[in-house]
């Protein structure tokens, strides 16, 4: 009898032990995730509490202040366009936010206008918006026809810079400049259906003769020719012809040492007063050069 009540006693005490900690370890995760659960909500609570009051700061401390309004648009070019126009084209005007003119997208518009090679914007506090423009520089001219309304074709000049972009003529109201510009060097043989403003014109031919008219004032020719017109239609050559009237014909490669045999040739017909007619320095031997004769300068000249 007594071992009997001792087993159901022992048996109670058994079922205890085990309930226990099972109950116990069920808190602590209870716990747990409460904690974890509080802290998340705290971390959320603290982030949306940054979040609205930094953008309640950033309004009223910068978007919405009366410090930052721009009152001056100071424009500074690298060419000849008017400083009005290009802050029509920047679309930008004093009385706007300072924090609130989108950099990037004024950029993106100067840029995007074929007259414009690079800009540069940024802001200067507390009130100034300031714009550097640099303006593409033609060397070269080509001529198109665009088709006009009535059916027509009316004759069009474009220019090119030294990477082959086209540059469609500036409106009278863009510059205050009145003269004529220099002439510029004719390129001949570009389909007329690649002159589209804004775009780069590609070819061997047209990068080589960018290169000669880039390189021509600092060559061996210098002040003794003038480049008038190049055509570009040839494969491996460069059709040239000069305000002289002298005709050249050079490859598309090497024309640093096609510049000094030209120079070469010139001085020799000089010394025997003549100038060169025709001459094909595209052949490395035994250059085939035509000549006519020039005016003897006058004795003391």
């Amino acid at each position: 009898m007594w071992g009997k009540k001792c087993n159901r006693r022992q048996g109670r005490y058994r079922l205890l032990e085990v309930d226990l900690p099972v109950g116990k370890a069920r808190r602590q995760r209870v716990k747990a995730a409460v904690r974890v659960g509080g802290w998340v909500l705290g971390v959320a609570a603290l982030f949306l509490g940054v979040w609205h009051g930094g953008a309640w700061v950033m309004r009223v401390g910068f978007y919405e202040n009366e410090i930052f309004v721009v009152k001056t648009i100071d424009v500074r070019v690298q060419g000849i366009l008017q400083p009005a126009q290009l802050q029509k084209m920047a679309g930008v005007q004093t009385g706007e936010n300072l924090f609130r003119v989108d950099l990037l997208r004024v950029k993106r518009d100067l840029e995007l206008t074929p007259l414009i090679e690079s800009a540069a914007v940024e802001r200067v506090l507390p009130d100034t918006l300031r714009l550097r423009i640099v303006e593409r520089r033609p060397i070269a001219q080509v001529v198109g026809y665009r088709q006009q309304p009535d059916g027509t074709l009316a004759r069009q000049v474009y220019w090119l810079d030294a990477r082959g972009v086209v540059i469609p003529p500036i409106a009278p109201g863009l510059t205050a400049q009145k003269k004529q510009p220099k002439w510029l060097p004719l390129i001949v043989g570009i389909p007329p259906a690649k002159l589209l403003p804004g775009r780069t014109v590609d070819s061997p031919g047209l990068r080589s003769a960018l290169q000669l008219v880039s390189r021509f004032d600092l060559s061996p020719m210098a002040g003794l020719a003038h480049l008038r017109q190049i055509d570009v239609t040839g494969r491996e050559t460069l059709g040239i012809v000069t305000w002289q009237g002298a005709r050249v014909t050079l490859a598309l490669n090497g024309l640093d040492g096609q510049l000094q045999r030209w120079r070469q040739i010139h001085d020799l017909g000089r010394q025997h007063h003549r100038a060169v007619a025709t001459v094909d320095l595209s052949i490395k031997n035994n250059l085939p050069v035509r000549w006519m004769q020039t005016p003897a300068r006058p004795a003391g000249g």
